[in-house]
């Protein structure tokens, strides 16, 4: 039996476990509009609006913590509870996985070695073939990056299933200094913290000053 089956929906549950928040915002909304700042001394109900608002922003917050608390604790435990079940086998599926690409990534270098030596038996024979009033073998063309769409495909058949292995390019940075500045990124967390002691000038930020109020 379903353990929730007398629980109401989420959706309505909230709003009657939380009716007297719900009557706190309404109150601090229904408050007088205030006057407009003339003078320094009229802050002092601004001041008192702001803790009031903020007050209820923080009440608004605890309760959605406590009720977000209890699910977020519920889902650890519900994805503890099926990882465990599931690693062995995404471990076991990984090895198969793993000796069908060795498979055919052997094939596909097999494939390529194959294709290699027949271009140059080919050049070969069109050299051994050549008279000194022949013209000169053309320059070969420059070779053009492949795109993984494009790539072969090398394919392996069993009974009903079939596994089909796509080449796919990948990148690994082995000299950052060398990157081009195309590919590198800002480090904006570096730069906050750079301002925040003390530096004025970077170039390519603009650095300016702001106004921060704190209420308490």
């Amino acid at each position: 039996m379903d353990r929730h089956h007398n629980a109401p929906p989420l959706a309505e549950r909230l709003p009657i476990d939380h009716e007297g928040l719900a009557q706190l915002v309404t109150d601090a909304l229904l408050l007088p509009v205030l006057p407009p700042i003339f003078l320094d001394d009229d802050l002092a109900a601004y001041s008192e609006r702001a803790k009031a608002l903020k007050a209820v922003a923080s009440d608004i917050e605890k309760a959605r913590k406590a009720e977000k608390d209890q699910i977020l604790k519920d889902g650890r435990t519900i994805d503890a509870f099926f990882k465990d079940m599931g690693a062995p086998v995404e471990k076991a599926a990984n090895l198969v996985v793993s000796a069908i690409n060795a498979h055919q990534r052997k094939m596909l270098e097999e494939k390529r070695a194959a294709e290699e030596e027949a271009r140059n038996a080919e050049i070969r024979r069109r050299q051994a073939e050549a008279t000194p009033f022949d013209d000169p073998e053309p320059t070969p063309a420059p070779v053009v990056p492949i795109r993984a769409a494009e790539a072969a495909r090398v394919v392996g058949s069993g009974g009903r299933v079939t596994a089909t292995a796509q080449t796919v390019w990948k990148a690994e940075v082995v000299d950052p200094a060398a990157v081009p500045r195309q590919f590198l990124m800002v480090n904006e967390a570096a730069i906050k913290a750079a301002v925040a002691g003390g530096m004025r000038e970077i170039p390519g930020v603009r650095i300016f000053e702001d106004v921060r109020t704190v209420v308490r």
